[in-house]
This record gives C-alpha cells, structure tokens and sequence, in this order.
C-alpha cells in the first residue's frame, strides 16, 4: 500500500487514468470474416459446389484456404478481429463490420467482384448445388438454413463501396507483368452474374459490407494465382482502408 503522502501526490493521474479506461476497453476491433469458398464442411443446399479443378494449387478450394489464412493474418496485424470461415457461414447470422468470400474461375472465366445487392434473395438450385441459380426453389432444391439474414439498402451501399475498392486494388495487380491473361470483369452489376450478387453467404450473415472475390481464371491465371502474398496483401489492404474510410479503425 502506498503512504499517505504519495497517494495524494497520484490522486490526479490515477482519476485520469480511472476515466480512461472504459473508453480503451470500448474500442473493439472490427469483425471481419474471410471466407475459402467451397472449403467444408459445405453449406447445406450448396455443398455440391465444391469449386473449380486446377490453379497452381491443384484446386479452387486449395488456392482460397492459402489466401483465407494468410488474409487474416495480415488483418490481424492490422488491428482487425479476422474470422475464418468455410462454406458453411458459422455461427449463422454473425455479425460483423465486412464479409468477405474469396474464389477464382467466375463463370466464363476471369477476374471480379460480386456485392450483395438488395431484392430477389438468395440462389437455389437442384438438388445440393447443380444447374442454374435461380431466385425461386426447384422442386428438388436442398434444404436451405434459415432464417435468412437481410440485405438491406444500407448494407447494399457499402457492399457496393467495398466491392469498388477491392476492384481498383485487383485490378492493378491482375496483370501480364504478374502471370495475369484471362480477362477482368470489375465490379457485377446488380442483374449480372447470379452466383456473384446472390452468393448464399450474403444471408447468412449480419456483416455490414458482404462481397465475393472471384480472383482470377485457373490456366491462363495460374501463374498470378501462384502469387498469394501479393493476393492477399493487395486484398486485406483494401480492406483496411475501407474500414478506416467508415471510421471503424
């Protein structure tokens, strides 16, 4: 126990210290979830889609669980609370500040950004994930998890937000001088490409921001792909600096 004197002599700085505190254990790090798409344990009504063959991992799902881990790494370095996911978003409807799911081989090929969009909900298809996507249920569609989560016009802008930030980011590193051929798509409009703006990960989630990366093309993009430090440097970065542009680092 301190004497007296001394007690009196720290009184101040031990009541700034007091009020201070609170507000430094208040400061959470923002949640962001990385998803390796197609990694199981599948998600049920989807875990047919076990993703694309090739790419200098041998496979999609080898090629995302590299750039899922070394993301959150390089998140948490920057001061944000990075989750890893598999297919099957856990815990369902988890909250968050970003959602993020990384793929290569978007449909026809190439590079690309899919963002939730508000209206139509998620896809459906035959049996556990084959045919077209389709905003109703088949008949023989898989049972889907419920209850889905929303996609409202606030969490649609800054998915929108984002998905333009991680484009500009990719695009600059999808190069010929870094192994890149096959072609980028940008940003998918709201009536593109169905897998890309109603990914089922979308609802099943709370996070504030929720995009799909499809990262480049397996063959013509293999030798970019091969590049997963400077993937998922270019990838967290733009992360980053979109946190920090909502003021949540």
């Amino acid at each position: 126990m301190l004497p007296p004197t001394m007690r009196r002599l720290l009184a101040p700085a031990l009541a700034v210290a007091a009020l201070a505190a609170p507000a430094l254990a208040s400061a959470a790090a923002p949640v962001v979830w990385v998803q390796a798409g197609h990694a199981s344990p599948g998600e049920p009504g989807y875990s047919a889609q076990t993703g694309a063959g090739g790419g200098p991992f041998g496979s999609e799902i080898a090629f995302n669980l590299k750039v899922r881990d070394d993301m959150v790494t390089r998140l948490k370095a920057a001061g944000v609370d990075a989750r890893p996911l598999v297919s099957k978003v856990m815990p369902l409807g988890a909250s968050g500040a970003t959602f993020i799911s990384i793929h290569f081989d978007s449909p026809g090929g190439g590079a690309g950004v899919g963002r939730a969009v508000v209206g139509g909900g998620e896809n459906y298809y035959h049996g556990e994930g084959t045919g077209d996507a389709s905003q109703t249920p088949y008949g023989d569609s898989g049972s889907h998890r419920t209850p889905a989560t929303k996609v409202t016009s606030a969490v649609a802008a800054r998915s929108a937000s984002l998905a333009t930030r991680i484009s500009t980011a990719l695009q600059g590193i999808h190069t010929a001088a870094n192994g890149a051929s096959a072609r980028f798509n940008g940003v998918e409009p709201p009536s593109g490409n169905a897998r890309m703006v109603h990914f089922y990960g979308y609802y099943r989630t709370k996070a504030d921001a929720r995009v799909l990366v499809e990262v480049g093309a397996a063959g013509s993009d293999d030798p970019f792909l091969s590049k997963v430090g400077l993937i998922s440097t270019t990838l967290s970065g733009a992360v980053v600096k979109d946190l920090k542009a909502r003021k949540l680092l």
